[in-house]
């Protein structure tokens, strides 16, 4: 048996009989909580979840 074919039986062996999720490639991303947010201080653009307008850099120099 060709590797592909052992490959396509297992992904549905998983799906009809309930096994691990990962084997079947139908696992949904899940929309990310992170913002894109341009630095106030120095321009640098970063990712946060928290409500700033500074880099953690930029914070450490404001005292925040």
């Amino acid at each position: 048996m060709a590797k592909e074919e052992k490959g396509f039986e297992a992904k549905i062996k998983a799906m009809t009989t309930g096994g691990c999720a990962c084997m079947t490639g139908i696992l949904e991303k899940k929309a990310s909580t992170l913002k894109k947010v341009v630095c106030k201080g120095c321009g640098k653009v970063f990712r946060t979840n928290r409500d700033t307008e500074y880099c953690y850099d930029c914070q450490k120099k404001l005292g925040r």
